[in-house]
């Protein structure tokens, strides 16, 4: 009787599952070989704060592309703070062929559409005069200039398998000596381990479709990139800490200087940045309070890089020395989770038709 009873109940159980369940709609669009490419970046913030982790999905073909965003901050406290101001999910779909750029809300079932050069919001002007630029806090007038440079990279011949890549490991060291009008040095170092992969034709194919969508792309909005060596929020960090103090030129040069890495045979994989600078040079007399460190609060990624500009050139080279162990003033890690083509339904280079069309605000 029991065994009955236990039997029936379990029965019950799985049909009130199943029940309630949604429904769903089987795909019945068709199927096209698309280019997907999916990133991940971890970071610890800047000197610990606002640590985050962003991921990419992109969903690449000839003329159209999906890309599909997430950010969220991963501190204990500072993680809280972001996430709570942090956007949604965001999905953008390109469509060259139409002319046209859709950006999808999944929360709402909201979606708005653009010309493909984007929307353009109009700035308010009392908005505009709040924004001022944070204060700078070096040397009023102190220029630095590159004393010296020097860039090695090797092979450590380890080997592992990362994202089901067969990857190698190098490691590289960028050392850039500074010296401001004062003679007063910093030294900015620059550790990268980098793992990379014998480019397969899977890879090879699936960059080739990305790269014809951006020449096609380039064309249609008439704007031009170039790929960057290190991941686009390092480089906009460390050039937003150098500008206020290096000369255009020497900037120019310190950037460049990257450009040896091309030497790092195969593609890669995973990419581990640790980055600080030492010194005195164009040092402050003042430094900056624990309340003006916190004072920024990111939405996302780009609003993450913005503020911790501020923050950057705020603390930057305060006169104190760091401890060889302590923690890099930034460090990322950058890493392909997957590279490949494979099968994409027709819908997912459309605005779903169960989403309203809004107005742009």
């Amino acid at each position: 009787m029991l065994r009955n009873f236990l039997g029936a109940t379990v029965v019950l159980a799985v049909i009130a599952a199943c029940t309630s369940q949604p429904v769903t709609v089987a795909d019945d669009t068709p199927l096209h070989p698309t280019a997907v490419i999916e990133h991940q970046l971890t970071s610890n913030g800047i000197m610990g704060l606002f640590p985050f982790e962003s991921r990419d999905r992109q969903y690449v073909r000839a003329n159209m592309s999906r890309n599909e965003s997430t950010f969220k901050g991963t501190g204990t406290f500072s993680g809280f703070m972001v996430n709570m101001v942090s956007k949604p999910a965001e999905t953008t779909i390109t469509r060259i062929d139409r002319k046209l750029l859709w950006s999808l809300n999944a929360d709402q079932h909201e979606y708005t559409e653009c010309p493909l050069k984007g929307c353009f919001k109009a700035v308010k002007p009392a908005k505009q005069e709040q924004a001022k630029p944070p204060e700078s806090k070096h040397e009023q007038g102190c220029t630095m200039q590159i004393a010296h440079t020097s860039f090695t990279v090797k092979s450590t011949g380890q080997k592992k398998a990362i994202n089901g890549f067969d990857t190698e490991e190098y490691q590289a060291a960028w050392v850039v000596k500074l010296r401001d009008n004062s003679a007063r040095n910093s030294t900015s170092t620059l550790n990268i381990d980098i793992w990379t992969t014998p480019m397969s034709g899977a890879m090879r194919d699936a960059l080739a479709v990305e790269e014809n969508y951006a020449h096609a792309l380039n064309g249609a909005v008439s704007e031009t990139g170039k790929p960057q060596v290190i991941p686009a929020e390092a480089a906009k960090l460390i050039s937003a800490y150098l500008a206020s103090s290096l000369k255009p030129d020497d900037l120019k040069a310190f950037i460049e200087a990257g450009k040896q890495m091309e030497k790092i045979k195969g593609y890669p994989i995973s990419t581990y940045l640790a980055w600080n600078i030492e010194g005195d040079a164009c040092a402050s007399k003042e430094s900056v309070t624990k309340k003006e460190k916190s004072s920024a609060t990111p939405a996302n990624a780009g609003d993450l890089v913005s503020g911790i500009a501020g923050i950057f050139s705020q603390n930057k080279t305060d006169g104190a020395k760091k401890d060889a162990t302590a923690e890099p003033i930034l460090s990322f890690t950058f890493e392909v989770k997957k590279l490949r083509i494979e099968p994409v339904h027709d819908s997912e280079f459309i605005a779903p038709k169960n989403y309203k069309l809004i107005s742009q605000p």
